[in-house]
């Protein structure tokens, strides 16, 4: 079996996430299972792979990563918690960003930060973001 470019992505971005402060877990999907000692977590998630329709072999894959905090994590409140999340967002799109770029092996990537989303206070004892980006190459 040949190798897969959009897999060597992922698996170069998971071992780059892996690498941020404080990570204890960092893996492609996102099982149903999680539990507590896996937090502070990343998970990257492939949404989408599509052909580029007018440029030869090139493909476009679309990510959600996934990064969670426990709510427990400080005594400091919940606004903590966001502070915290909101460094990992900064920290994890920019290691996006040069991640594709030194896994292109030579190829030539386009990689675009589209947005991030909060889970709304809805978990109990963890809070989620997921982070969307395109990668084009």
């Amino acid at each position: 079996m040949t190798p897969s470019p959009p897999f060597d992505l992922l698996t170069h971005l998971r071992d780059t996430l892996a690498d941020l402060d404080g990570i204890v877990t960092c893996r492609i999907g996102l099982e149903p299972n999680i539990t507590p000692d896996q937090y502070p977590l990343i998970r990257i998630v492939p949404s989408r792979l599509a052909p580029v329709a007018d440029v030869g072999q090139r493909v476009r894959i679309d990510l959600i990563v996934y990064f969670g905090l426990p709510t427990q994590e400080t005594a400091d409140g919940l606004e903590a918690v966001y502070e915290n999340l909101l460094r990992m967002e900064t920290d994890i799109r920019e290691a996006v960003l040069f991640a594709t770029v030194r896994a292109a092996g030579g190829r030539r990537l386009r990689v675009r930060a589209v947005e991030t989303l909060f889970d709304e206070d809805r978990l109990p004892h963890y809070k989620l973001m997921a982070s969307r980006f395109e990668v084009e190459g």
